[in-house]
């Protein structure tokens, strides 16, 4: 008679079985659904670019300046973009150059008052830094730039002893000065640092690609 009951009932359970189961595969059907929803939705969500931080320092005019030219340096470097973070903009009145970068806090401070034309260009050249110092991919720029300047392949980027007068002939300080070119079409500022077309052609090619 037990057996019998097992054997009756049986069926009940069978029954129900597939409701049982149907119910649990559409939980995990929607969960499955929501996750490939959030991971395809993460992916189509493009990088946020860097940013430039201005400090209370930046004068309204000049913090204008800066954006509009931060905004021309990134559309150049678009494709490079991933590879350095945000910048800081300071600017001081006591500074013994045109400007400088602070790899260790990734700020640049502008020496003012300035023209456009000189604020501009020493923009450029110390974001041209900031790549340099943050970016990894930046060394493989530099063997096309050396070749570009006709320089020996083991030339020192940044060398630790320069020549008594100038740093005009450091491949990164001929780097920064054709950085400016390529963003704002010209050398606004004229100085002593050789650059050459082949060098800018060196840059434009290692920014478009990625």
């Amino acid at each position: 008679m037990w057996v019998y009951r097992i054997l009756t009932t049986s069926p009940h359970y069978e029954t129900k079985t597939p409701g049982f189961l149907s119910h649990w595969l559409r939980i995990g059907y929607l969960v499955v659904t929501v996750c490939i929803s959030v991971a395809l939705s993460s992916c189509s969500q493009p990088e946020e670019p860097p940013e430039l931080v201005i400090d209370e320092s930046v004068a309204s005019d000049f913090q204008a300046l800066a954006m509009e030219t931060w905004d021309e340096f990134l559309t150049v470097f678009q494709a490079r973009t991933s590879c350095f973070g945000d910048v800081r903009l300071r600017a001081t009145r006591a500074l013994g150059s045109r400007a400088a970068y602070d790899p260790d806090s990734s700020t640049v401070t502008v020496r003012v008052p300035g023209t456009p034309a000189m604020l501009q260009s020493a923009l450029v050249h110390e974001w041209a830094h900031h790549v340099e110092f943050q970016c990894d991919e930046h060394k493989t720029l530099r063997p096309a730039f050396l070749e570009a300047l006709d320089l020996p392949p083991d030339t020192q980027w940044r060398p630790e002893v320069l020549p008594v007068n100038t740093s005009a002939d450091m491949p990164s300080e001929q780097y920064a000065e054709a950085t400016i070119v390529l963003v704002l079409g010209r050398r606004q500022i004229p100085n002593g640092v050789r650059i050459t077309g082949n060098a800018i052609r060196a840059i434009e090619e290692w920014t478009a690609s990625d």
